[in-house]
């Protein structure tokens, strides 16, 4: 197991440097070799699609109330 310390330090280190971090999880995935693969590009897909949705809803909540929507 690693240490605990040891894993703050790497989790700190991400948060500091975040295109960093997508690039080596871009890297990553791309290899296919790890086991994380699977959750790095489903996250990836995710985040994507939530971002069209959140456009998407916008603009079909601004169409409803500016045409009087009941």
């Amino acid at each position: 197991m690693a240490d605990p310390v040891d894993k703050a330090k790497h989790i700190l280190h991400d948060v500091e440097h975040p295109i960093e971090t997508a690039k080596a999880l871009e890297h990553e995935a791309e290899e296919g070799a790890s086991a994380r693969t699977p959750l790095i590009v489903i996250s990836g897909i995710t985040l994507f699609l939530g971002v069209i949705f959140v456009i998407l809803l916008a603009i079909a909540l601004t169409l409803y109330f500016v045409y009087g929507g009941k």
